[in-house]
């Protein structure tokens, strides 16, 4: 269907128009930057080592594209505070949903100066079902912790990236 109502002349120049009014608003794609992959690259993680840590830990070395045959230029350091809650419940006071939430702290340092680059906080909370079934509980909890650090490494990569856009 685009493709037909791109033979119209008059969408061809409307598309064209809100591309050139997107590019004179100062709009630049955040990876156009040259250098940024690198410097996501050539940072060393410390991040805490849990099953949750760990699937963090992976995230960002996928989401970075870690280097390990690089020397780092950066430190990240991760620190998490997991906590796990019912919040629903069956007329026998069992558990049918729980909650993982998850308060992330983590400081990019310059490893040379020692310095803090970028300092943040935030919470991230997933929910999942319980059941009766000892086995499917544990799964839909180690699910929920993958999902949990899955997010976290998304939203200190985009953090990240945006640090490393504006700041360079």
């Amino acid at each position: 269907m685009v493709h037909s109502l791109m033979r119209h002349p008059a969408l061809r120049i409307l598309s064209l128009s809100g591309l050139l009014m997107l590019s004179a608003c100062g709009f630049a794609p955040l990876y156009a930057q040259q250098g940024l992959t690198m410097k996501l690259s050539q940072i060393a993680l410390d991040v805490p080592q849990t099953r949750t840590g760990y699937f963090l830990e992976q995230g960002l070395k996928n989401g970075l594209a870690i280097d390990p045959s690089q020397p780092a230029i950066y430190s990240l350091k991760v620190t998490m505070k997991e906590s796990h809650y019912s919040i629903g419940f069956r007329v026998n006071d069992t558990s049918t949903r729980s909650e993982i939430t998850n308060v992330v702290s983590y400081a990019l340092k310059d490893i040379k100066t020692d310095k803090v680059l970028l300092q943040k906080t935030f919470t991230d909370t997933v929910t999942y079902d319980t059941s009766s079934s000892p086995f499917t509980g544990v799964v839909s909890q180690q699910d929920a912790q993958k999902r949990v650090a899955a997010s976290s490494a998304q939203k200190i990569e985009t953090e990240l990236a945006v640090y490393f856009h504006e700041a360079h």
